[in-house]
C-alpha cells in the first residue's frame, strides 16, 4: 500500500465488477483527495455507465501520452470497507482461481452496503456546546443545530453550496464523531425501520435521579442508560426495566432524557431456532481436543486441525468451547456451515453461549439485512460471523479462529465466478491472519485426510458418541429382491422400512426420510408419443412440481403450466415418472394418514419462514416425520429421532463424476448420524440396488477406514485428487459447432505448449450435461501433480482472461 499522504495522490486504480483482467485508472478530483483510501468504494464511469468499484492503489503515475484518465465521480466511503487482510485475500482468490479482481470484490461485499454519504449525522449534547476547530467543523455544528439530523450526503451538498470543500467535510464529520460531538447512525431504508429512542441528558447522575422523583421505574431507566453508556430504544428499556412507555415519556418531559428517532436494526430471531442454554460435561476425547485448540490459540500463530468424529460425538461442543476462549480474549471468529438450513440451530447455540456478539451472513438474507450484520462486524460490534460459504469473507476483527463444519460438503464450492472453495479459503485466511483453522467432519474429505498425512494438519479424534447414545444399527434392504412394479427412479417403501417406521412412531419417536430429488417427479412422460417436456434451453426434461404446480427446469428456472394432454400428440396419456420429495410425501400420507409430516428441500426454504420454520416444527414435535433432500442429513441434532432412512442410495453412484462414490458414502453416514442421538438406540435403513458396493457396506458398518482405503486406491490409480490438481475448461456457445471448435482450438494450443508436459488432458468431449441454459457445452479436464504449473499453463494461453464462451474452474467439485 502506498504510504504517501492521501492528499498528494492524483490517480487511483479501481477494480470494477466486470470480467476485466485488471484495474482501471482514474483521475482523482481535488475535493476527494483528503479522504480516499485503499479499500474504499468509489463511483466511476465505465463506458456510458456509472459503476461502483473498489480502490486498490493510490498513485501519481500519469496515463500514457495521448490518453486522458476519466475522473472519479464520488468517493462513497470515508474509511475502507475492505481492510488489508481482505484485500490480500481477494488478491489470492483472483490469482488462484483465475478470476477477475472486480468480480472477486463484488462477491465479498454486500450489494446494499450503506455508503458514508447515506449515514445519518446528529448532534450530541457535547457537540451543541462545543467550539469548532476550523471552518468546516463550524459549518457542520451550526447546520446540525438548525436541522437536527442530516445525512452526510446532504451535509456535503450544503457545504458545496456554501463554498466549502465537500471532500473535507467527510474528514470533519469523522473527527467530530471521534470527539463525541456528533453521532453517526446507519440510514433507515424504510419507515418500518425507524423507532423511538432516548439518551440521558448531560449532568450529574445524583441530580438526574433526584429529578425522577419517587418513580422507582424512572430511576431504574436512568441507571440502566448510564450503565449502558449509549442511547437505547424505548422498546428495549421498557422490556429490560419492566415499565410502560409512559414512564419514559415523563422523564423526557422532565428534561432527564432526550428523545429522538433512530434506525432499528433487523432482528436475528428468524435466523435462530428455539432452545435452552446447555453446557454439557466433556468426555476425555473432547477435553483433549479442546485443550489442543486452546494451546494453539495462545500461541497466536497459524495451525490447522481436522476435528474428526463419528456423528453425535460432540464436535460442535469442542469448537464452542474454543469460541468461548476467543471471545473472552476480545478476539473474533468465523463459523461456516455448508447449508443455509443449518444456520438457525447453530446461530441459536452460539447466541446462548456467546451472547449477542454474533452476526449472520448468508445469501438467503435480504440484502439490507446482510449489509447491517456485515457492518456490525466491520465496526467490532459483533465478533463472530456465522453463515454459509460467503462468511469466509466476513470483516471480522482480530481473527483468531475459523471453523468449517461439515468440511467435506461440496456446497462450499461456488458454482459461478469467482469459483472459490470456501473450505480451502478458510485455511488461507487463517494462515494469513495467524489464526487457527478447524475442519470438522464425521466423513472427512480425502483432501482433508491428505493434509493430515502430509503433516500440514493435526487430527483431533472423537471416536465415541457423547453420553449414553450409540451409533445406529444398520439395516440393508436389497431392492432387487423386493416385490413391486419396478419403474425407473420411482421410490418404494419396502415392508421392512414400513415396519421400522411404525415401531418408531409407536414409541413416540421421530423419523427422517431422505430422497435426494426435489419436486414431484423428474419426468412427465407421454406414453403415446414419448414427449418428455424437455426444456428448450437445456435439453433436459423439466421436473414436475405440485407446490406450486408446473413443470420447472432446475438448471435455468424455465417454468410452464402442467398440460392436461400431450402438447405434441394431443393424447391424455401423461404419466409422472420417478419420485421427488413431494411424491414421497404423498405416498407417505397414503401409508400413514394420521402422522404429521413436513418437507425440507430447496423449494420449502424459499417459502415464508424458510428452513428455520420447518426445522422448528420438527424440533418441537409438531411434525413427527421429516422428508427431504440431502439437506436433512447435514448436522441437525434432534434427540427424538430414532429412525433415519434413505429411500434410494443409488442417486449419486451412477453419476459420471470421480467424486460420486465419496458423496454417496458421506450422505449415507451423515443421514445415519441423525438417528439415535437421544436415550433410545437408533436405526438407519438403506434401500439400494447395489447392496455389495463398498460405499454402502462401509456406511452400514461405520467403517470409515475401509471406505477411505478403497476410495484412495481408486483416486491414485486414475490420477484424481487428492493426488493431482484438476482444472475444468468448458467452452459454451448457442451454436454447437462454435463451442466444439473453440474447445478443439484450446486443446491444440495446450498440446503445443512446453508447459503441458506432465499434464494429463481428458477430452475434448461433450460435457455430461451437453446443453444448459441455451448453450452447448464441450469440455477439457486437465490433471497435473502441480497446481501452480497448471495455473501457469492456463495463464500462458490467456485462459485466465474472463470470457462468456469459456468457463475455467480450478479445483472443480464435479465434472458435470
Amino acid at each position: 500500500m502506498n504510504v504517501q499522504p492521501a492528499a498528494s495522490h492524483h490517480f487511483v486504480e479501481v477494480a470494477v465488477p466486470l470480467p476485466l483482467p485488471g484495474t482501471l485508472t482514474y483521475g482523482l478530483p481535488v475535493e476527494w483527495r483528503a479522504i480516499v483510501q485503499v479499500g474504499a468504494r468509489v463511483q466511476v464511469p465505465v463506458g456510458r455507465r456509472w459503476l461502483t468499484g473498489v480502490v486498490l492503489e493510490l498513485h501519481n503515475r500519469p496515463p500514457p501520452a495521448g490518453t486522458e484518465a476519466r475522473q472519479v465521480g464520488e468517493v462513497l466511503d470515508s474509511e475502507p470497507v475492505l481492510g488489508p487482510d481482505l484485500l490480500d485475500l481477494a488478491s489470492f482468490v483472483s490469482e488462484y482461481y483465475l478470476a477477475p479482481p472486480g468480480e472477486v470484490l463484488r462477491a465479498m461485499l454486500p450489494s446494499r452496503l450503506v455508503s458514508a454519504g447515506g449515514r445519518i449525522v446528529r448532534l450530541t449534547d457535547r457537540g451543541a456546546l462545543a467550539l469548532a476547530r476550523d471552518d468546516t467543523q463550524r459549518f457542520v455544528l451550526e447546520h446540525l443545530l438548525q436541522h437536527a439530523t442530516r445525512t452526510v450526503a446532504e451535509l456535503v451538498a450544503a457545504a458545496r453550496s456554501a463554498g466549502l470543500d465537500g471532500g473535507r467535510l467527510h474528514v470533519a464529520v469523522r473527527s467530530l464523531a471521534d470527539e463525541g460531538k456528533v453521532r453517526i447512525d446507519e440510514a433507515a431504508d424504510s419507515r418500518r425501520r425507524l423507532e423511538s429512542a432516548v439518551e440521558v441528558q448531560a449532568g450529574d447522575l445524583a441530580d438526574l435521579l433526584d429529578r425522577c422523583g419517587r418513580s422507582e421505574k424512572g430511576r431504574a431507566v436512568v441507571e440502566l442508560l448510564r450503565a449502558l453508556g449509549r442511547p437505547a430504544s424505548v422498546r428495549e428499556l421498557a422490556t429490560e426495566v419492566g415499565c410502560g412507555p409512559g414512564v419514559i415519556q415523563r422523564l423526557v418531559q422532565q428534561g432527564v432524557l432526550r428523545r429522538f428517532t433512530q434506525y432499528r436494526p433487523p432482528s436475528l430471531d428468524r435466523h435462530r431456532l428455539g432452545g435452552d442454554a446447555y453446557r454439557p460435561e466433556l468426555n476425555a476425547d473432547q477435553r483433549a481436543s479442546v485443550g489442543a485448540l486452546e494451546r494453539a490459540l495462545e500461541e497466536r500463530r497459524y495451525r490447522a486441525f481436522l476435528l474428526e468424529g463419528v456423528t453425535g460425538s460432540g464436535k460442535t461442543e469442542v469448537y464452542l468451547r474454543a469460541l468461548e476462549g476467543v471471545l473472552a480474549a476480545g478476539r473474533g471468529a468465523i463459523v461456516m456451515v455448508p447449508e443455509i438450513a443449518l444456520v438457525p440451530a447453530l446461530a441459536q447455540a452460539l447466541r446462548l453461549r456467546l451472547g449477542e456478539r454474533l452476526a449472520v451472513l448468508h445469501s438467503g438474507m435480504g440484502e439490507s439485512e446482510r449489509a447491517h450484520h456485515w457492518q456490525r462486524l466491520a465496526r467490532g460490534e459483533a465478533l463472530v460471523a456465522v453463515g454459509a460459504r460467503s462468511a469466509v469473507f466476513a470483516p471480522v476483527r482480530e481473527l483468531a479462529l475459523v471453523v468449517v463444519d461439515e468440511e467435506h460438503d461440496p456446497s462450499y464450492k461456488q458454482d459461478r465466478t469467482p469459483r472459490y472453495n470456501a473450505r480451502d479459503l478458510a485455511l488461507v485466511r487463517a494462515q494469513r491472519s495467524n489464526a487457527i483453522a478447524v475442519l470438522a467432519s464425521a466423513t472427512p474429505s480425502l483432501e482433508a485426510r491428505q493434509l493430515v498425512s502430509r503433516g500440514r494438519s493435526t487430527r483431533l479424534s472423537l471416536p465415541l458418541r457423547v453420553g449414553s447414545s450409540t451409533l445406529p444399527e444398520g439395516v440393508l434392504v436389497d431392492l432387487r429382491r423386493e416385490r413391486f412394479v419396478h419403474r425407473p427412479g420411482e421410490v418404494h417403501f419396502s415392508e421392512r422400512l414400513c415396519e421400522e417406521i411404525r415401531a418408531a412412531l409407536a414409541g413416540g419417536e421421530q423419523v427422517i426420510l431422505l430422497r435426494n430429488r426435489r419436486g414431484y417427479a423428474p419426468i412427465l412422460l407421454c406414453r403415446a408419443c414419448g414427449e418428455d417436456m424437455r426444456c428448450p434451453e437445456c435439453g433436459l426434461p423439466r421436473t414436475l412440481h405440485r407446490r406450486p404446480p408446473g413443470l420447472l427446469c432446475h438448471y435455468c428456472g424455465d417454468r410452464i403450466e402442467t398440460p392436461r394432454a400431450c402438447p405434441r400428440c394431443g393424447e391424455a396419456a401423461l404419466e409422472a415418472i420417478g419420485a421427488g420429495t413431494e411424491r414421497v410425501e404423498e405416498r407417505f400420507r397414503a401409508l400413514f394418514p394420521e402422522v404429521a409430516v413436513d418437507v425440507l428441500d430447496r423449494d420449502t426454504t424459499q417459502r415464508v419462514g424458510g428452513a428455520a420454520a420447518v426445522l422448528e416444527r420438527f424440533r418441537t414435535g409438531a411434525t413427527r416425520v421429516l422428508i427431504g433432500t440431502q439437506m436433512v442429513s447435514k448436522g441437525h441434532h434432534f434427540p427424538q429421532v430414532s429412525l433415519a432412512a434413505v429411500l434410494s442410495a443409488d442417486s449419486y453412484l451412477g453419476f459420471p463424476d470421480f467424486r460420486a462414490v465419496e458423496r454417496t458414502y458421506s450422505m449415507l453416514v451423515q443421514l445415519a448420524g441423525r438417528a439415535g442421538r437421544g436415550d433410545r438406540p437408533g436405526k438407519v435403513v438403506i434401500q439400494t440396488h447395489y447392496p455389495d458396493h463398498y460405499a454402502v457396506r462401509a456406511a452400514l458398518r461405520h467403517d470409515d477406514a475401509a471406505f477411505a482405503t478403497e476410495e484412495l486406491r481408486f483416486r491414485r490409480a486414475f490420477h484424481y485428487p487428492p493426488f493431482t490438481r484438476v482444472a475444468l475448461l468448458v467452452a459454451q456457445d448457442r451454436h454447437r459447432d462454435r463451442a466444439e471448435k473453440r474447445i478443439e482450438e484450446i486443446a491444440a494450443r495446450l498440446a503445443e505448449s512446453p508447459l503441458s508436459r506432465g499434464v494429463r488432458v481428458g477430452g475434448p468431449a461433450p460435457a455430461p450435461f451437453e446443453r444448459l441454459r441455451g448453450k452447448w457445452r464441450f469440455q477439457l479436464v486437465l490433471r497435473s501433480q502441480s497446481g501452480a504449473r497448471l495455473r501457469q499453463l492456463l495463464r500462458e494461453l490467456g485462459l485466465h482472461e474472463a470470457r462468456s464462451d469459456l468457463v475455467v474452474d480450478v479445483d472443480p467439485q464435479d465434472l458435470l
